[in-house]
Order: structure tokens, then sequence, then C-alpha cells
């Protein structure tokens, strides 16, 4: 008689086999990752553009949505999160990478989407200045380097959006279920 690897607590729970989570077809993968592309255009282009910004974004969040920016609670109520985005200095993201996870959901729903973001942001009026294309020796350090011009920093960004809608044959809409923004350099 072969023993078991399994404890004995779990050996009497049973697992109906279909909730067994399956992996996600090729074609469902490739439709998550192009959602995210999409999302992250639409996300960012509004963030970076100062008239946008505070009337759009908020637009995109479900209204009980959990919201850190770097490791702060943000109001999620859209008149909150709207005088928080005024408060953000402009902006310039600059996206490095985009990964993106389908989770599963309840069958015949689609997913959660899991999006995670890294790049670089400047932030201040330098944003709106075009970057100097000839050395100049009057603003220069002595490494070569602009001086009036501030650096981008470091960032990570993790989306989770949830399906809110889906008409028959059409791909869902989403919105933004959590966002979590960290500077990391």
């Amino acid at each position: 008689m072969a023993t078991s690897a399994i404890p004995p607590q779990a050996q009497s729970m049973s697992i109906p086999i279909n909730t067994v989570p399956q992996p996600w077809p090729p074609a469902a993968i490739d439709a998550a990752s192009h959602g995210a592309i999409a999302f992250c255009q639409v996300y960012y282009e509004a963030y970076d553009e100062p008239t946008r910004r505070d009337s759009e974004i908020p637009l995109l969040y479900l209204p009980n949505s959990k919201i850190i920016w770097n490791g702060n609670t943000v109001p999620s109520d859209r008149p909150g999160l709207s005088e928080f985005l005024k408060g953000i200095p402009l902006s310039r993201h600059d996206l490095q990478t985009l990964d993106c996870h389908p989770v599963s959901a309840e069958p015949n729903t689609p997913p959660s989407l899991i999006i995670n973001v890294t790049g670089s942001v400047l932030h201040g009026p330098t944003v709106l200045a075009p970057p100097s294309s000839a050395p100049d020796n009057r603003n220069n350090t002595a490494n070569g380097k602009d001086a009036t011009r501030d650096m981008p920093r470091k960032f990570h960004e993790m989306f989770m959006l949830k399906a809110v809608e889906q008409s028959e044959g059409m791909q869902p809409k989403y919105a933004i279920h959590s966002s979590n923004f960290r500077f990391i350099g």
C-alpha cells in the first residue's frame, strides 16, 4: 500500500474538479495584453495632460476603489480623487515594461486583469520644455548635463481592473478596482 504525501487533514477535503483553475488559452492572454496596452495608453495620456487629468482619470475608477500613491491612501470618490490629482505637478511618464495577467473570475464572466507597469516619470514645469538638443555651457554642469532640467524618477504601478459591463459578443468594459503607485528610484 502506497503512502500519500498529503497530510491527513487535507486528505478528507475534496475539491470538485471544476474549481481547479485552468490555464488561460493563448487567445485570452493575447486579448488581455492588448487591453492592458490600450488601457495604459488612455490612462497615462490623460494623466500627463493637465487639462484632462483631474476630470478624466477619476472616471476610470470604481467608486470604492483602493488607491495608494507612494504609500499614502488616496480618496476614491470622484471629487476627492480629482482634488488629489489637481495637487500633482505636471508629469510625463515613459513606460519601460507592461505586464498583464488575467485573474480567475466566476464562470461565464470576464477575468479581472492585473497590470504591472514600470517606467520613469518626470514631474514639474520642465515637462513642458523641450529637451535641449545642443550643449550650452551656460546651463551645463561639469558632467555635461543640463542643470536646469529635472531628472526623471523610476516608478512601479500596479492596477487591478474589474469587468463592469459586457454586451453580447463584445469585449468587456473595465474599471480600476485598485491601484498602487510607488517611486522606486
